[in-house]
């Protein structure tokens, strides 16, 4: 595998990613808007925007859902607070 086929991948990749983030945003504001406190639910959330960080998309989202996670578990949204930092 070459590099034009590395970068044709990444491309497709960032694409499907921005294809998904529409529903990533649902996601987040069903959580919101139903004051959900699934940690669960919301860390996977948050785990996948963190990947996304690495193809520069899903910043605004992992903030505001950081944000409303802060409210209840102020330590945890700390930690992924400094994960995003890392990669950011």
């Amino acid at each position: 595998m070459g590099l034009k086929d590395i970068v044709l991948i990444s491309k497709r990749l960032k694409a499907q990613m921005e294809k998904n983030l529409p529903f990533i945003i649902s996601e987040i504001d069903s959580i919101i808007i139903n004051k959900d406190k699934s940690v669960k639910r919301i860390e996977t959330l948050l785990d996948i925007l963190l990947d996304y960080s690495q193809m520069d998309l899903g910043k605004k989202e992992f903030n505001r859902l950081n944000s409303y996670y802060a409210s209840f578990n102020k330590e945890n949204a700390e930690a992924y607070k400094q994960f995003y930092k890392e990669f950011d």
